[in-house]
């Protein structure tokens, strides 16, 4: 009995691990992951505090008053191979570029400079607070907007980190005005 119990204690020590030193499938420590190394990827999607779920291809999408003016999709990213802030310094200031495309044709561009990418636990990055719009220009009335319920549409999010490393990702969703 008590081997029994010294084997479940050693066990339960090495299994409490929270894995924040741990390296992952790529072989990177979280550490090294939120510091910006290893291949670069960014996953569009939506979530609310620390979770993040990725949208899935044909998603219906609402539409929301983008800060850049006009109207536009909400959204987060999850990153990887961009340098993201650990806890509150450094910081680690990113250029987001968001782009809405209607049959491959730009509708809707904004540079954002200023969008902060916070690391997680796993080694990987999360942006959130920024809309992919649609040009303010030419979806200016209700009319315009109520003209893409249906729209299928491919919201793009390219992340630029402070030493240059980039990450870029797509997803096809439908817009849903008024529903």
């Amino acid at each position: 009995m008590k081997y029994t119990y010294f084997f479940v204690s050693v066990f339960s020590f090495f299994a409490c691990d929270n894995g924040k030193d741990s390296p992952d499938e790529t072989g990177l420590s979280p550490e090294e992951l939120c510091a910006g190394q290893g291949d670069s990827s960014l996953t569009v999607g939506y979530g609310s505090g620390a979770e993040f779920w990725p949208y899935e291809l044909g998603a219906e999408v609402g539409l929301a008053p983008a800060p850049q003016g006009g109207f536009g999709v909400w959204i987060r990213a999850q990153t990887q191979g961009i340098r993201a802030a650990e806890g509150e310094v450094p910081h680690a200031t990113t250029a987001v570029l968001l782009e809405t495309r209607i049959d491959g044709v730009v509708v809707g561009s904004f540079l954002n400079e200023t969008v902060e990418v916070y690391c997680q636990e796993d080694g990987k990055g999360l942006l959130w607070d920024v809309a992919v719009g649609f040009d303010p220009d030419d979806y200016a009335t209700n009319d315009d907007l109520i003209a893409l319920d249906g729209q299928a549409v491919e919201l793009f999010v390219e992340a630029t980190d402070s030493g240059g490393q980039t990450a870029s990702g797509t997803v096809d969703v439908v817009i849903a005005v008024g529903n």
